[in-house]
């Protein structure tokens, strides 16, 4: 089992301090996150960072498993997805520079004045566009599974991205964003997606009550071994299927420190193989 820790879940953290807590916990490789308030890394980010990314990480005995970035497909306005296009090759050349092997954009958010059909087709143009750029690169792709959006659910994702699965594009596995919005069962929708899933992230959730009217389906955030996720099953599914890729801890649940939340995290999924 690989495990990986998004560096977002060291709040408060720099990236050097993310990768010692990273390793001094036991994962093996770390998943940096590429965002405008440039905590980890900018969006303006250079080649040349991530080559000290690279040289920072490796120093500590880990790995980068992937860059994040926010970054995403199926903008209907052609400026903005200019835009987006141009974002995303900056950015794969910055996860190249520091030896990532995974990428992860996010699905397009429904534009109900273009209509599903319409965004569908221009998704999938540029998920080929984007797929050749990876393979290029020597990275692998992968989109988010996420609500707010057109891939809250294995079968929107299959329905957008069916056929266009290569060993540079993907999907990120995310049963834990299914329980606000697209719920599937998890092991249904580890069958329905099968080798589109090209990463896992883990974390666990528990529905709550809120006051009405509520456009996703409220939840809290809760130790893995304690939501509506049977972790132990999923693992087992997911590597059923010859999956070799990463399990990626992104736990939003509250640890007195993130030395123990960090390490707890190891202890509990290295003990589920």
């Amino acid at each position: 089992m690989k495990l990986s820790i998004h560096t977002a879940r060291a709040t408060g953290e720099g990236l050097e301090g993310a990768v010692k807590l990273a390793a001094a916990a036991g994962f093996d490789a770390v998943d940096i996150v590429q965002a405008e308030d440039g905590v980890h890394l900018p969006n303006d980010a250079p080649p040349e960072e991530g080559e000290r990314c690279r040289a920072l990480v490796a120093a500590y005995g880990l790995r980068i498993s992937g860059l994040t970035t926010f970054h995403r497909l199926g903008h209907t306005d052609p400026a903005e997805r200019d835009a987006q296009m141009a974002g995303i090759a900056s950015s794969m050349e910055l996860a190249a520079a520091m030896g990532a092997e995974y990428f992860l954009i996010s699905g397009p958010a429904w534009d109900p004045q273009i209509g599903y059909e319409s965004q569908r087709q221009i998704t999938r143009d540029q998920a080929v566009q984007v797929a050749q750029m990876a393979a290029d690169r020597d990275l692998i792709v992968t989109v988010e599974q996420h609500g707010a959006g057109l891939t809250a659910s294995a079968g929107q994702i299959l329905d957008l991205f069916r056929g266009l699965t290569t060993d540079n594009f993907g999907v990120v596995f995310d049963p834990g964003n299914c329980l606000r919005e697209g719920y599937e069962r998890p092991l249904v929708q580890v069958d329905m997606l099968g080798d589109m899933i090209k990463a896992v992230h883990v974390k666990n959730m528990m529905t709550r009550s809120a006051e009405p009217p509520q456009e996703y389906i409220p939840y809290e955030p809760i130790r893995l071994d304690r939501g509506i996720l049977d972790w132990p099953a999923i693992v087992e599914a997911i590597n059923a299927t010859g999956y070799s890729g990463y399990f990626t801890v992104e736990d939003f649940s509250e640890f007195d420190s993130l030395a123990e939340k960090f390490k707890w995290n190891v202890d509990y999924l290295r003990s589920l193989v």
